[in-house]
């Protein structure tokens, strides 16, 4: 399997998939500046451990298997796998974290008051 091959079935395919079932919970610009972010981090923190990497010779990738096209030594499927992997992981936390509005802290902290009167009703205080 070629490195795009990788890269369309275990990144494409599922990033797809979760922006199809996810729409319209990404319409929040937060989202978006929010991933463009992380993936800034990842290609700042990437691309030099790689080109370091690759330059002292601890791995290379294959001409075969890759497009041929490099950036600092770096073939371009490499950026392309740190980009969607970001992108699937900020997708799968939109996916698993709730949605919706979430309780003020003042609120949250006088919701146990009624659990408390009816501890002390049963308790016949």
């Amino acid at each position: 399997m070629t490195y795009a091959g990788f890269l369309a079935l275990f990144l494409l395919l599922p990033c797809a998939l979760l922006l199809l079932l996810l729409r319209r919970r990404l319409w929040h610009r937060r989202y978006w500046l929010t991933s463009a972010l992380l993936a800034a981090i990842v290609l700042i923190a990437m691309a030099p451990w790689d080109h370091a990497a690759v330059a002292r010779g601890i791995w290379n990738w294959s001409p075969s298997q890759t497009w041929g096209l490099r950036l600092w030594l770096i073939p371009l499927e490499e950026y392309l796998f740190a980009l969607l992997e970001t992108l699937l992981t900020t997708l799968l936390l939109c996916a698993l974290l709730p949605s919706g509005p979430r309780p003020h802290p003042q609120s949250a902290a006088a919701a146990p008051e009624p659990a408390r009167q009816n501890l002390n009703r049963v308790k016949g205080a």
